[in-house]
Parts: structure tokens; C-alpha cells; sequence
């Protein structure tokens, strides 16, 4: 299938972008991290749960979309006590894994929802709100920081129920200091798109490809880049704002997900 295609494509290793990252000591002492760590947990917990609702396989009734936005909001005030406890990066990128872990896409919320949501006010437009859109398009991404590579391909393989093609971007992506930042930058190197058995390709402008292009992004600054700024990560959902300030929500794919989605 192309999409299975284009997914082999994207593991190819960038030059330069392997990176390992230390353990980092935490300045507090165990004792209080850990009651720190535990009542953050444990005060998130109904908003986890309604997460993990929203991402579910199977048919089960989701939360409704106002709830998963109220979620999103709660979980966010402990991102960094909870990244500190469990890091994101790790369960975002498979941990070292080969292949790294796929996301497929299930909701999105608009910057002007987000922004009424914390004010406690009603929205401009109907439009502005969170939506479920995973019955509308299956977009699909994947990190991978492993032995061989570190990318970050994201794209979508299917639209209003019809598949068999691709269409997207391989990136390459830095998360400074992932014990205790919560945003990932990330740089498209290639679009791409695979119909019909044909694989077309065209570079993004911006950073060259190879060593030079690898050196000038990891000096590049954060701020600079296109960004993610993650709110939480587990082994099942994965929540983010980009800076746009629209905020998403991913479930994370299994292998009989991937074979009857992405070919």
C-alpha cells in the first residue's frame, strides 16, 4: 500500500539528529517530590479519565466535547509536575523503540474555545469549540527517537472514509530539557504525497537538508520554530497546543489500528 510506503520512507535516519538525553536530578528532596508528585496525580485524575474516554476504540460513548475541553484545561495547571513525574518525551517518542509510537488525531479544540473555556465565558461563534474529528480524517503522527533516527513524520492517510493515500511532512524535532520543559520544536524537511503507487517529494524551504541543516536547527532557539507545547502524555493519549493556540488531543494506535487504517 502507499501509505505503508510512505511510512518506511520516513524512518530513513537524519544525520546528526540521534540524540540521547541523561537522567536529570530533581533539586527537591525525594520525600517531597514524591507527595508533590502524588497529589498532582491524584487531583487530575477525573480529567485523565475523561481523556483517555475521549481517545477509546470500540464504540464506547465518548465524553461530550465541551467536557474533553474542560479536561484539557484542568490537566494543564500540573503539566509539569506530571511531566517531572513521568516525562512526556518518553512516552511520546516509544522510548528508544524502533518505528517509535504512532498518535492518530481525535480532537481539536480552536484557540478562541480555549481562550472562553479558561475566561469562563461564552465563545464567539458556534464554530469555536471542541470538536471530535476523528470520524471525518484519519491523520496520523509519528515520533520516533531511536538508535537510527529521530523524526517526526505527521500527515494524513484518509478523508470522509476514503484511503490508500498519504499526504504530509517528515520533520525533524528537538525536546530541550525534557525533564522539566513541556515543548517540543519541530522543522518539515520534505512534503509528501503517495497516491496511485507514485510517491512525490518536495523540500520545505528553511533549514538545508543534511549535517548543515541538522546543526543550524539544534542551535536554532525554541521560540524560533514551530512548536508543541504538551500538557500531558501517557501510554494512551497525548494532548498539545500548537502555536496557533488550538489545542489536540491524540489517542495512540495499536498494531490491528495501523493495519486496518494505514494499509
Amino acid at each position: 500500500m502507499v501509505a505503508a510506503a510512505a511510512l518506511r520512507r520516513a524512518r530513513r535516519p537524519l544525520a546528526g539528529l540521534a540524540l540521547c538525553f541523561a537522567a536529570a536530578s530533581l533539586s527537591r528532596g525525594v520525600g517531597d517530590v514524591t507527595f508533590a508528585q502524588s497529589a498532582a496525580a491524584y487531583a487530575v485524575q477525573p480529567a485523565i479519565d475523561t481523556l483517555r474516554g475521549a481517545v477509546a476504540l470500540g464504540g464506547a460513548k465518548r465524553p461530550d466535547e465541551q467536557a474533553v475541553l474542560s479536561a484539557i484545561l484542568s490537566i494543564q495547571r500540573q503539566r509539569p509536575t506530571l511531566n517531572a513525574e513521568e516525562p512526556f518525551f518518553g512516552k511520546l517518542s516509544g522510548t528508544g523503540r524502533e518505528g517509535g509510537k504512532r498518535w492518530r488525531l481525535v480532537y481539536l479544540a480552536t484557540k478562541n474555545a480555549v481562550v472562553s473555556a479558561r475566561k469562563g465565558v461564552a465563545p464567539p461563534s458556534f464554530f469555536d469549540r471542541g470538536w471530535y474529528v476523528d470520524g471525518v480524517v484519519t491523520a496520523v503522527q509519528r515520533f520516533e527517537d531511536s538508535p537510527s533516527c529521530r523524526v517526526n513524520q505527521n500527515g494524513v492517510f484518509g478523508l470522509l472514509g476514503l484511503g490508500g493515500f498519504f499526504f504530509g511532512y517528515v520533520a525533524r524535532f528537538k525536546w530541550p530539557s525534557p525533564q522539566t520543559r513541556t515543548t517540543m520544536a519541530f522543522q518539515p524537511l520534505s512534503n509528501d504525497v503517495s497516491a496511485f503507487g507514485q510517491t512525490f517529494s518536495s523540500p520545505f524551504s528553511g533549514f538545508p537538508a543534511g549535517p548543515q541543516g541538522d546543526g543550524l536547527f539544534e542551535a536554532a532557539r525554541v521560540q524560533d520554530l514551530n512548536i508543541f507545547n504538551f500538557f500531558f502524555v501517557n501510554d494512551h493519549v497525548a494532548v498539545a497546543q500548537g502555536a496557533s493556540g488550538s489545542v489536540a488531543v491524540w489517542g495512540a494506535t495499536d498494531p490491528q489500528w495501523d493495519s486496518e487504517h494505514l494499509g
